[in-house]
């Protein structure tokens, strides 16, 4: 009877403990669905009810959303990415506050856009949509800005839409793009954010292009410490920025640049050095006024190859100061200035022409007096 017993205790202990397990197991299972849900809720009111995600998994450090999309208003270009993970604060994140560690996008096409006014957006139909988010279509975000310590953007291509320099906007489409932002915040509170991009241009004609930069930018605002380097870019992406009014005649070649710029409460500082090399032109037997073969001759002299020197100032709110205005003025001095040297000791009657070049060139490429 004894031994009968105890084998009776025994194995209602282990019963017990069973039903405990499996009660500890429901349960989490539970907390595991809520907090799906919950996640899914906050990230469609985050991203506002147009958005489309294809796939939201929850893990303990981690929200994994998969094939995402946010449309764009009309004639606004929308965004995508394949793959995100979110690291949120989870107490913040549950208290309707957007908090995250860190936000790895993979896989991202979206647009930055340059307005006529020089206002620069990064991805505009994202930052619509988080505005939208939560309040719905038309009315504010009720919640707090999103704040996210560490944003790594990885093996995306994005479209630079520059609608100041060009009417419709000049587009230059990058792809392989790496970038990385730490910290960030949406809406900005004036911190600036330490930044690093890599790219190479989309469909540049002279091989790859790399464009790289580095430094340190306020999101949403116009401060920027910034040091840029641009390699081997296609003269059709880079002419509309090297003359105002002489940018069609620039038919073929490469362009290298490397730029520092600081802008301090509105105030311009950029300086750096360009290179041209195996420039093309346009037309037919004569260019600015003067024989092709005379402007053919002056670069050959140099190799095919034009570098200067340029230096910017000036604030950005004085309406008599335009930042490409002043560098395509400085871009036609030195190219006037590097043919016209670079063609002492070549042919015979070429001479003479060349250096009328310099100033023909001077007169064409300068901005237009008001």
């Amino acid at each position: 009877m004894s031994s009968n017993a105890a084998a009776a205790r025994g194995r209602s202990r282990w019963g017990s403990a069973l039903a405990i397990l499996l009660l500890i197991a429901a349960l989490l299972a539970v907390l595991a669905l809520a907090a799906t849900r919950i996640a899914e809720q906050r990230i469609a009111s985050m991203l506002g009810p147009r958005s489309q995600v294809g796939d939201v998994q929850v893990g303990f450090r981690r929200v994994v959303l998969t094939d995402v999309v946010v449309p764009g208003a009309s004639g606004q270009a929308g965004a995508r990415a394949k793959h995100i993970e979110l690291e949120p604060e989870w107490s913040s994140f549950l208290r309707h506050e957007a908090v995250f560690k860190q936000v790895t996008v993979e896989g991202f096409d979206f647009a930055v856009v340059r307005g006529p006014d020089g206002g620069m957006q990064i991805a505009p139909a994202v930052q619509a949509a988080l505005r939208a988010g939560d309040g719905g279509e038309g009315k504010s975000r009720r919640t707090g800005p999103i704040r996210v310590a560490d944003l790594i953007l990885r093996d995306g291509r994005l479209d630079y839409l520059d609608g100041q320099i060009a009417k419709p906007p000049h587009r230059i489409p990058f792809t392989d793009v790496q970038a990385h932002l730490r910290p960030m915040t949406l809406p900005n509170d004036g911190a600036a954010s330490d930044m690093e991009f890599s790219g190479k241009v989309e469909d540049n004609r002279n091989g790859e292009s790399t464009v790289r930069a580095q430094g340190k930018v306020v999101v949403g605002g116009t401060d920027a410490d910034m040091t840029v380097a641009v390699r081997n870019m296609d003269i059709r992406y880079a002419a509309p920025y090297l003359a105002e009014n002489g940018a069609g005649s620039l038919t073929g070649g490469a362009m290298d640049l490397d730029m520092k710029t600081v802008i301090e409460k509105h105030a311009l500082r950029a300086s750096g050095t360009v290179a041209l090399r195996g420039l093309k032109f346009g037309g037919e037997g004569s260019l600015f006024s003067l024989p092709r073969k005379a402007v053919l001759a002056a670069l050959e002299d140099k190799r095919g190859v034009v570098r200067f020197e340029f230096a910017l100032s000036g604030r950005l709110d004085n309406p008599k100061f335009s930042v490409t205005r002043g560098f395509s003025a400085q871009v036609a001095q030195g190219f006037g200035h590097a043919i016209g040297v670079g063609a002492e000791g070549a042919a015979e009657g070429v001479t003479g022409a060349v250096k009328e070049l310099g100033n023909a060139l001077s007169d064409l490429l300068s901005p237009a007096k008001p």
